[in-house]
């Protein structure tokens, strides 16, 4: 449900957005075509979103990527700190919030 609402957040504020289930899909997608930024929940099915950052890294380096977690955000926070383009944001927040972290993450990179 979180995926569904953010997609539908973002395609309303001039996004394209590509969706994956799971690590696997992600993969998939990413390995198919280029992106521009990567959110992910840490708890997913299968691979976590931190796994999946991991992996991404020695991939594409310089992808951004927001990581999400309605639970303890200590660990993640300190991932995505020690961890280049990478973002750490605890559920709930607010859909302003979030749009103003997409944005705020796409600057970063360019």
């Amino acid at each position: 449900p979180v995926r569904v609402m953010l997609a539908r957040l973002l395609r309303t504020h001039g996004y394209t957005v590509l969706q994956a289930a799971h690590a696997n899909e992600a993969r998939a997608i990413l390995a198919e075509q280029p992106v521009d930024l990567v959110v992910s929940d840490i708890v997913m099915p299968g691979e976590s979103g931190i796994e999946l950052r991991r992996a991404m890294l020695e991939q594409f380096p310089e992808l951004p990527f927001i990581l999400i977690s309605g639970y303890s955000a200590e660990g993640p926070a300190e991932f995505a700190a020690r961890t280049p383009h990478t973002v750490f944001v605890q559920k709930p927040f607010a859909a302003e919030q979030f749009l103003a972290l997409v944005e705020t993450t796409l600057g970063a990179g360019r």
